[in-house]
């Protein structure tokens, strides 16, 4: 027998690759929903939320947790929270047990009393069925000036790319990020690298990034990114300094 939400009508909330779309194809799979009735937030810009009835905050308990509080993604994060009317922890079987009870101390910080509740291996636990419905939803404007331009302030940059010396591009985007001040937001890329005779994916967070054995057909070659201040020239010379093998 197919379970019911308890509500009809809710949005997803995250920092870009928090597992928003994750979490709502285990909505879809779990409940009897229609497509329309879970719809996931931009990534970048405060989103008009009064026509929902509730708001998730999605959090992927594998990133690390944020040192420099200062930074926008951490700004967005923070309203993004005070938006929710409900957390979903994701990848929650992944994250290292530090990281899990970091991410959960700081939400009960931020907003005691939100309800929570973890997607472990892609499924909600059996006997959770939704969120209480709140008799009041208040909508948290952005309370900084930069978040409200993110989304006319967001860069994304592709490159096509042979073969890689995966340590020394992840070293070349940790610097990026770290010393010259780059808000990288997003990477994504399938690439073929010294390293590993299988094609390697990397999936990269305002936080971090991590690397896995990309399946089996995905698209190859590529790398994408996404942020705030890109320096296009600097980071064309760390994928070509990447490319030589030493």
């Amino acid at each position: 027998m197919t379970e019911c939400l308890n509500i009809s009508n809710v949005l997803l909330l995250g920092l870009p690759g928090s597992g928003k779309n994750t979490v709502k194809k285990a909505l879809m799979t779990r409940f009897e929903l229609p497509q329309e009735a879970i719809s996931v937030a931009s990534d970048w810009s405060c989103q008009d939320l009064s026509q929902y009835e509730q708001a998730w905050c999605v959090i992927d308990m594998r990133a690390r947790f944020p040192l420099d509080a200062t930074s926008l993604a951490f700004k967005q994060l923070e309203t993004m929270l005070h938006n929710a009317t409900g957390v979903v922890f994701s990848f929650s079987e992944a994250a290292e047990l530090d990281r899990q009870s970091a991410w959960v101390q700081w939400v009960k910080r931020q907003r005691p009393g939100l309800p929570v509740v973890r997607l472990n291996q892609n499924d909600f636990p059996k006997s959770w069925s939704g969120f209480e419905k709140v008799p009041q939803f208040t909508v948290v404007k952005c309370r900084d000036s930069a978040l409200s331009n993110l989304e006319h302030s967001l860069e994304t940059l592709e490159f096509r790319l042979d073969k890689v010396s995966l340590d020394h591009l992840l070293m070349g985007l940790d610097n990026s990020r770290e010393n010259l001040g780059m808000q990288i937001w997003r990477v994504q890329a399938v690439l073929a690298t010294y390293e590993y005779e299988n094609l390697v994916a990397i999936e990269g967070t305002p936080f971090g990034w991590d690397t896995y054995a990309a399946d089996s057909g995905q698209q190859e070659g590529y790398l994408r990114i996404k942020g705030v201040g890109l320096q296009k020239d600097w980071l064309d010379e760390i994928v070509k300094a990447s490319s030589f093998r030493v």
